[in-house]
């Protein structure tokens, strides 16, 4: 199953990784460790943290090809389905800070399926917004070195959501920060942000 763009879209699987996620994290905000990884999902081992200057880490994602600064090192979860396009693999990192959860996902489709870029990045925002049940605060399309992207905000009842949505060739990236209503957390935000580095092969 699908999320269609123009006959494509990021997956629906990395969305309801995604939202897996935030419900899980958010509605635990208080507690301390993190949800076993589902049985159908398959943990990496997190490689060795890179110590910042502000008492997170630098997260160098090989298979991904990106860089960013989290609150610790996450583990992948990973999965590989069966499409009528082709099998597709998504990926998504997790972490949940003092403050807010920071959730990383891509998907690498089939090399023969085609889609088309904007309606992608517009797709995505417009299908996290049903799942999490929010509404959307603003929107802008960008350029972030270089790649063709979209950043907005949302929120709903309770959580408050910037994300940014990137397109890097045929690998469509996800960046999320959700944060309890009433909490500021937008030093923490701006340096996961900002921080993202991605390479291309």
């Amino acid at each position: 199953m699908e999320i269609v763009s123009g006959g494509s879209g990021m997956k629906l699987l990395l969305l309801a990784l995604i939202l897996i996620s935030l419900n899980w994290m958010v509605a635990h905000a208080q507690e301390h460790g993190r949800p076993a990884p589902s049985p159908t999902v398959r943990a990496t081992p997190a490689p060795t943290p890179v110590p910042t200057p502000q008492g997170w880490v630098t997260f160098n994602c090989v298979p991904g090809r990106f860089s960013v600064f989290m609150p610790e090192i996450p583990t992948d979860k990973t999965e590989t389905v069966q499409s009528d396009h082709g099998p597709y693999t998504t990926h998504l990192f997790v972490v949940r800070g003092e403050k807010s959860v920071f959730l990383i996902g891509w998907v690498d489709y089939d090399p023969s399926f085609n889609f088309n870029t904007t309606g992608e990045l517009d797709m995505n925002r417009e299908n996290f917004l049903k799942g999490v049940n929010a509404t959307l605060v603003n929107n802008r399309t960008v350029t972030l070195d270089g790649y063709q992207s979209i950043e907005f905000t949302a929120e709903n009842s309770e959580t408050l959501f910037k994300s940014r949505v990137y397109m890097v060739g045929r690998r469509p990236y996800q960046l999320v920060a959700a944060t309890s209503k009433g909490l500021d957390d937008s030093i923490n935000i701006n340096r996961f942000f900002d921080s993202f580095k991605v390479r291309v092969q």
